[in-house]
């Protein structure tokens, strides 16, 4: 009897666990003001209940500017942290069992660069190599001028975007939207967006 109590006790626990880590929202509430300084708790909290009531209300943040979320599902959340910045989080499913919380932060006005992160379920930094950024040239169509393309090609500006229907991921070089008329036309012509899918262990 101790056995089977201290089994259901074990199963209990883990499906608790798992209803958890399953709860966006509450992650997002949760998750830690150093990972994400412009919002509080509160408004945090907020910004699901204005969500949640339809209402397109937004928050104040810590910087007096306006913060809302666009899109909430039950694994993808995307917010506009201000007119310059934005955040996507997206809940994916691990070959080891456990929910890792990819984080996309975005700034920009015109040419946007974008950093990545992982965590697991407590906010905890995931090791390992999850994703790897492609060098500027991975987004050259091979040509013959691409060497030319590539000598005005001299700053790394990507732009990382997560998908709420599925688990892929978006790398555009936006660096072309900063350069001259000429220089832009002649760059943008020969590039390429990439794509990436989730494996259960990284983006490839």
């Amino acid at each position: 009897m101790k056995r089977v109590t201290i089994a259901f006790i074990a199963f209990m626990t883990l499906f608790c666990d798992v209803i958890q880590a399953q709860d966006l929202r509450t992650l997002f509430i949760e998750m830690p003001d150093t990972l994400q300084p412009l919002l509080t708790n509160n408004d945090r909290r907020d910004m699901i209940d204005f969500w949640d009531a339809r209402m397109s209300t937004p928050v104040v943040n810590r910087l007096d500017g306006k913060s809302r979320i666009t899109e909430l599902t039950n694994d993808f959340l995307s917010v506009e942290l201000s007119r310059s910045s934005s955040m996507q989080i997206k809940m994916l499913n691990n070959v080891a069992g456990d929910t890792l919380l990819c984080i996309v932060n975005t700034v920009g006005a015109e040419a946007y660069d974008s950093r990545i992160h992982f965590y697991n379920s407590r906010w905890e930094r995931v090791d390992g190599s999850k994703f790897t950024m492609p060098s500027i040239a991975d987004f050259f169509l091979p040509s013959d001028s691409v060497g030319k393309a590539l000598e005005v090609s001299d700053i790394y500006l990507v732009k990382l975007s997560l998908k709420a229907d599925n688990d892929s991921l978006k790398a555009e070089y936006t660096m072309p939207l900063y350069m001259s008329r000429s220089d832009s036309a002649r760059v943008a012509s020969q590039l390429r967006p990439l794509f990436y899918r989730w494996t259960g262990k990284r983006f490839e």
